[in-house]
């Protein structure tokens, strides 16, 4: 396994970017005004820009650091309605109401995405497929037999199996027809060049740091300018500059990882989800006739402090006892942020911020989520009645969801056992190490040179923790995350930790 953790060990690396002929667009030079400022370009941000200026308003989209390089750039890309176990779950804790409009949102965005590909020629390779979840465990059948019941109850076109295409033997399987899985990254940047004919204006590298509402929303940036707008929409992981703490409360922060193979075995039709945990995700990729898969899982609580690289080496295992693994291309890291009840929040953030909108805490599912939300957004904005505004309400009362999953995730823990002191630090390693009675993040660059840093995260001043496959610091509590020498990576820190 040499080889693996060598390659594991390099920086991570987007199949989906590396695939796609990445456009650049220039930083802010000067204060802007406009009717639409979108804060963040994934898909939830570039498909609301789209919508709204598809629907003829003015629109400007700024994102903190290179386009599409969050969580959408990073993803398993399945663009589905079945969200692993949830509707059993939705309808027990809110009724089959609420679980129907979620299926029917979600629905609706896979449609959205189909018909929107086709109405402007865009290549990302949209293909329909079956969902399953499946289960390898006698424990697990009920689980299942109680989701594929709820699709009935919701009239899902679905159905229950004890068998599935890969060679992998379960003891049941939910499948859920019409599907799809795309290539997001080409499928957005097709969308910004329609946001560009319309007359969009498209910033990177625009980190927006707060915003005043006194009459209309001004967001500061990071590099001294100002945007004025009539609405903001903050398509970020974390609303800008929301200080309550209903969004912290009700939202954890995750992490998963995958990787992205060449197959000895030909791939059968499907995309697949495991019951229990460690999770383990797969879809094909289209390369031609080679037979290309994605495999992700080992979602973990960000900045927990488990390794990384063992985390791959273990998704690794999984594709070479299956498939049999004749290549390893790139690997990647996830972070998303997860509702307490499973259900986005989507909508205006507060009555004391006018004009400001969000759509966050879409779990692992913010492809189709992300889409409802852009349609969602933009008719509140216009002021048009929204089937699924209740649905994803913000400030609504939460049920808490309980885990549907079965096993466990297996942890190992980074100590600093044969690190006691920073001289002990090798070229490329980080540790958290005690300094006159503090917790200081320590890291030796390639170069050799030392980096001393405060262990506290810039957001609310909680732990950070050693990240060895992606070398970064991550924090547990809102899933904030850094360079290896502190400087911003993720928010919703906007600041880089402290130096000494």
């Amino acid at each position: 396994m040499e080889q693996t953790k060598k390659l594991f060990s390099e920086k991570p690396s987007s199949y989906w970017r590396n695939s796609t002929d990445m456009p650049s667009y220039p930083a802010l030079d000067k204060d802007l005004d406009t009717d639409v400022l979108v804060i963040g370009a994934g898909i939830a941000g570039i498909t609301t820009a789209y919508e709204l200026i598809k629907r003829g308003r003015s629109v400007v989209l700024i994102e903190g650091r290179e386009l599409i390089s969050g969580t959408t750039g990073y993803t398993t890309s399945k663009l589905t309605a079945q969200h692993d176990i949830i509707y059993q779950g939705l309808m027990e804790r809110y009724g089959e109401e609420i679980a129907k409009n979620y299926f029917q949102a979600n629905l609706q965005a896979i449609n959205y995405v189909k018909d929107t590909a086709a109405e402007h020629g865009i290549d990302c390779e949209f293909e329909e497929q079956e969902a399953y979840i499946y289960t390898q465990l006698d424990e697990g059948v009920e689980t299942i037999e109680k989701e594929v019941e709820a699709y009935r109850k919701l009239q899902i076109d679905g159905f229950l199996t004890d068998s599935i295409p890969l060679d992998i033997p379960i003891k049941a399987a939910a499948v859920m027809r019409q599907q799809a899985q795309f290539h997001p990254v080409k499928y957005l940047v097709g969308l910004l060049k329609e946001i560009e004919l319309r007359g969009g204006s498209i910033h990177e590298q625009t980190l927006a740091v707060s915003f005043d509402t006194e009459t209309r929303p001004v967001v500061h940036t990071e590099n001294g300018y100002t945007i004025t707008a009539n609405y903001v929409v903050s398509a970020t992981h974390f609303p800008l500059q929301v200080e309550n703490q209903y969004f912290s409360s009700n939202m954890n922060p995750k992490n998963s990882y995958g990787i992205a193979i060449k197959s000895k075995k030909p791939y059968p039709k499907g995309m697949y989800i495991s019951l229990e945990s460690p999770k383990r995700s797969i879809r094909s990729l289209k390369k031609g006739d080679d037979h290309y898969v994605l495999v992700g899982g080992e979602s973990h609580v960000t900045g927990d402090g488990s390794s990384v690289l063992d985390r791959y080496e273990k998704i690794y295992q999984f594709a070479e006892e299956q498939f049999g693994v004749e290549a390893l291309y790139e690997h990647w890291s996830s972070h998303d942020l997860l509702t307490t009840d499973q259900l986005p929040f989507i909508g205006k953030v507060s009555d004391d911020a006018p004009g400001i909108y969000t759509a966050t805490g879409f779990g692992k599912w913010g492809l189709s989520n992300g889409v409802a939300a852009a349609t969602l957004l933009a008719d509140l904005i216009d002021g048009k009645d929204n089937e699924f505004a209740d649905l994803y309400k913000i400030g609504r009362e939460m049920e808490e969801a309980e885990s549907a999953s079965f096993g466990e995730d297996d942890v190992n823990r980074i100590g600093n056992e044969t690190v006691v002191k920073p001289e002990d630090l090798t070229n490329g390693k980080g540790a958290i190490l005690e300094k006159d009675g503090q917790t200081m993040a320590y890291y030796r660059d390639d170069s050799g040179e030392l980096h001393e840093m405060s262990a506290s995260c810039t957001h609310n001043g909680c732990p950070v923790s050693w990240n060895d496959a992606d070398h970064t610091w991550d924090c547990s509590c809102h899933g904030s995350r850094f360079t290896a020498v502190g400087e911003v990576v993720e928010g919703p820190a906007l600041r880089a930790l402290d130096k000494e």
